[in-house]
């Protein structure tokens, strides 16, 4: 098995849903974890829990619809555990409407 431990996960679309427990689990290997989504108070709460279990997470509000958004996130995760070594780019982004009818 591969060492996880102090290892750092950043996890988009963790406040809740897949990855809120991607995040969950990867704390739960003993992993530092990179919170981000779009939902702010939802988000703050995923890393109070995660606090709490003795998890070091960090919560950044990230709208991946917005490169300049993650561009903005790579650099918190950094500035906040100095490396990143797994990202799970789990946020969903959504247009409506057909996508034979789009061009």
């Amino acid at each position: 098995m591969r060492v996880v431990e102090g290892k750092v996960a950043v996890v988009t679309g963790a406040a809740s849903g897949i990855g809120r427990a991607m995040a969950r689990t990867f704390g739960a290997a003993g992993m530092k974890v990179a919170l981000a989504d779009v939902e702010a108070g939802a988000l703050r709460e995923v890393r109070d829990e995660l606090a709490a279990e003795g998890v070091e997470a960090a919560a950044f509000a990230c709208d991946v619809s917005h490169a300049d958004a993650v561009r903005g996130l790579a650099e918190d995760a950094r500035r906040a555990f100095g490396r990143v070594h797994v990202v799970c780019n789990n946020a969903g982004v959504f247009c409506g409407g057909t996508s034979w009818g789009r061009r």
